[in-house]
């Protein structure tokens, strides 16, 4: 069966950061149906105007007020942050067909009849229960990794393409032909991964989804060497950059690049103190002017060379 990783996260810009409280809370829904991966809580300050609340940041488009976004665990604990103060809060928003909020509760407070009460010093848990009413609207996601060798690769992820740095996702099986399935999808907008180098863009509704293809970039390795001009008993490492891929020499001077085929910008950082670099070339392309291009495997390395700052 498929394994189901929920992780969290909200960003909550105020003007004091320190006044804040973190607030942990659960969310559960009836019938054990699919916990929504993410779903909005608008909350309006009490005697404040609505636009007031949070920063344009938090604000959710296309709503009257300012909405928190709830990323839930897989065992449907979640966690946000609010500045102490009363909120009013509305009605769930961006729920999948067929949810609706049952209960929502914080520190035996019932918040669907009074207003959520927030201090830097109380210790309750937010507590949000949904309902399913009718069948799951929840359909299956299957396709094929192309573009790697049997068991190559033997997981995938799919989660909503935005969210912050935390988002929640689904992981499942590869099969040795490259065939995955997701079974359980809840309709919204998502990308199928491979480790964030293969992305494919998923929408999906109330129909099942098939034919998805996930190609696995082809990189190709490049050696290179680091050069210090001068005597020298031992190189010093440097890191060496391609297309957001780094490599470190080793002490011999050695490393090994990994890059893709068509352009690659290539840079050197890292470089110790007393030391400037003086050139990195691929052949003879000067690879401070020009990127390096592949087109199949590398026929040369990458030549970084130091010299003393004069």
């Amino acid at each position: 069966m498929t394994s189901v990783v929920f992780s969290v996260f909200l960003l909550l810009q105020t003007a004091s950061p320190t006044a804040v409280r973190v607030v942990t809370g659960r969310l559960s829904v009836d019938q054990a149906a699919q916990i929504p991966s993410s779903f909005t809580l608008p909350l309006t300050p009490v005697g404040a105007a609505p636009a007031s609340v949070l920063p344009p940041s938090a604000v959710l488009r296309g709503a009257a007020g300012p909405s928190l976004t709830i990323r839930p665990h897989i065992d449907g604990t979640f966690r946000v942050q609010l500045p102490p103060g009363e909120y009013n809060v509305g009605a769930p928003g961006r729920l999948p067909p067929g949810y609706t909020l049952q209960s929502i509760v914080y520190g035996g407070v019932d918040l669907m009849r009074n207003p959520l009460k927030i201090s830097l010093g109380d210790s309750g848990e937010l507590l949000i229960r949904l309902a399913l009413n009718g069948p799951s609207p929840a359909v299956s996601i299957s396709g094929r990794v192309t573009g790697a060798a049997p068991g190559q690769v033997q997981r995938i992820s799919l989660r909503e393409p935005t969210g912050g740095e935390l988002s929640a996702a689904l992981e499942t099986s590869v099969g040795p032909d490259g065939a995955f399935t997701f079974p359980k999808v809840l309709p919204g907008n998502y990308i199928v991964y491979f480790r964030l180098r293969a992305v494919t863009q998923v929408m999906v509704g109330n129909t099942d989804v098939t034919g998805v293809t996930v190609a696995v970039p082809q990189d190709i390795l490049v050696s290179g060497h680091v050069i210090i001009e001068g005597a020298q008993t031992t190189i010093p490492p440097v890191t060496i950059e391609g297309n957001g891929k780094a490599a470190t020499s080793n002490r011999t001077g050695t490393f090994v690049l990994s890059l893709a085929n068509g352009e690659n910008s290539v840079s050197v950082r890292n470089i110790s103190e007393g030391y400037r670099l003086k050139s990195i070339t691929y052949g003879d392309t000067d690879l401070q002017k020009e990127p390096l291009k592949l087109d199949g495997p590398a026929i040369w390395d990458i030549n970084v060379r130091i010299a003393p700052k004069d």
